[in-house]
């Protein structure tokens, strides 16, 4: 079983200077918890995930009560200062497996998928590994 056959092709992307806020409202509006940080030279830089935008509660209320909401929202902050880097990929071609082992060795939960020029052509996740690991036949292999 490959990459190619499990991954989500075309992921929603962020660049570098895309504010953390409206990262986080891409991920609500599409239902992802991943995004990859693309350059401009169409080279994967980063992943920025949930957890990295993610709002508490409490310090929203804290800094609301001093004016400053804005710091706990991330507006005006950028997604370089949040994403994960160097990010580690995995290539299109490259069995669902070792994308799996690289995430637990990792410990990531999602890997930008590239090609053999390392330009982005998906993004396969924990959840496509376990449903390629339970499927009993090759998706668009066989």
């Amino acid at each position: 079983m490959l990459v190619r056959n499990w991954m989500s092709p075309d992921p929603v992307t962020v660049t570098p200077s895309t504010e953390v806020a409206e990262a986080r409202r891409l991920m609500r509006y599409y239902g992802v918890r991943h995004l990859p940080v693309v350059g401009d030279d169409g080279f994967v830089v980063g992943m920025i995930s949930d957890r990295d935008v993610r709002i508490d509660d409490a310090e929203v209320r804290r800094l609301a009560a001093m004016g400053r909401v804005g710091e706990a929202t991330g507006e005006g902050q950028l997604v370089e200062a949040v994403m994960s880097s160097p990010v580690h990929t995995v290539g299109v071609d490259e069995p669902v497996e070792a994308a799996a082992r690289q995430m637990l060795s990792r410990r990531v939960s999602a890997l930008p998928v590239v090609d053999g020029e390392r330009q982005m052509q998906g993004v396969i996740t924990t959840t496509d590994c376990l449903l390629a690991s339970l499927s009993p036949e090759p998706v668009g292999e066989g």
